[in-house]
């Protein structure tokens, strides 16, 4: 099928969507709709940088990646035959790879001409790098990620389990749910016994809105239709610390989801001047954070930098 260039983006639905919404509305206008087409060379000035700066990412975001591209790998490989790596191998792919990244980053002239194919980290865009200190804590991080990867209770079950599904990084699936495309594949899939194993690989700490994301996994399983149902066993594994949670998700719990998700894609809706195109209102009309302590770290800060300016100063006097 012929690549078709639309005016406005497809409509969908996934968790990093709703938690962007519900970060900030301005954030949200940002990624899905002020940046379409802005790789056209007849796009707008706005747009253009819009969709410039949705590429640039962080040290935090790359080593989740390379976590996660490594877990992929590695258990495939095993799967397929392959002996279970050292600890030390993984820990030197990582960081061949997030050297990678540090090197392209400071091509800016390439990431100027295809900011769509060359990592631009952004303690290089805005500033000289990273600090020694947040080099060695991502350093240390890698380390025990990969460590307690290989440790872990999921990967022991999901290389002996007899079918397994990971999730490639590059590519996303979708179901479809009330004509909407929802986009919620979990890290790893495999059956254990009777029950489903729905594992999410986490990089970082605890947060409370880890343990629903597991539902809305759950649905993903049940509205995949090519599988044989059966009971859902979800599995928050946080690789920097080695601890794992185990949440078994109900009908009900899945139920319950349903609707929130419904809920977040009703509320999603209330910012389109035109729900059928999904045409966005005016960019005003997603109002900036209120808690603004954080926009400097936002990718789309310079976009916003001087109405955030003008709302600093707005006051009685």
């Amino acid at each position: 099928m012929a690549f078709e260039i639309r005016p406005n983006p497809d409509f969908s639905w996934s968790q990093s969507r709703r938690s962007t919404f519900r970060e900030c509305p301005r954030k949200y206008y940002w990624q899905y709709y002020g940046s379409h087409n802005g790789w056209l060379d007849e796009a707008t000035d706005e747009a253009r940088r819009a969709w410039r700066l949705k590429k640039i990412t962080n040290l935090y975001m790359v080593l989740g990646t390379i976590v996660h591209e490594l877990a992929a790998d590695t258990i495939l490989r095993v799967r397929g035959g392959g002996a279970v790596p050292d600890a030390a191998d993984l820990i030197e792919q990582g960081r061949g790879r997030l050297n990678r990244a540090w090197l392209m980053s400071q091509k800016h002239e390439e990431w100027d001409r295809s900011p769509n194919r060359v990592t631009m980290l952004m303690e290089f865009y805005r500033g000289s790098g990273p600090s020694r200190d947040l080099v060695e804590k991502i350093r240390d991080k890698l380390y025990a990620c990969l460590r307690h990867l290989l440790s872990s209770e999921s990967f022991r079950e999901a290389v002996e389990a007899p079918a397994v599904e990971v999730k490639e990084v590059d590519r996303l699936d979708f179901v479809e749910l009330d004509g909407v495309k929802v986009y919620a594949q979990p890290d790893l899939l495999y059956k254990l016994g009777d029950a489903w194993r729905i594992v999410d690989w986490k990089t970082g700490a605890r947060h409370a809105s880890h343990s629903p994301q597991l539902r809305t996994y759950a649905v993903y399983l049940q509205e995949r239709g090519d599988l044989p149902t059966g009971p859902v066993i979800g599995r928050l594994e946080y690789l920097g610390t080695g601890d794992a949670v185990s949440v078994p998700v109900s009908d009900r719990d899945c139920a319950e989801e349903r609707q929130k998700m419904a809920d977040s894609v009703a509320a999603m809706r209330t910012y389109l001047a035109d729900p059928v195109r999904n045409e966005a209102l005016p960019r005003d009309s997603f109002s900036l954070v209120e808690d603004t302590r954080r926009c400097p770290q936002c990718p789309f800060f310079e976009l916003c930098e001087e109405e955030l300016a003008a709302a600093d100063i707005a006051g009685p006097f």
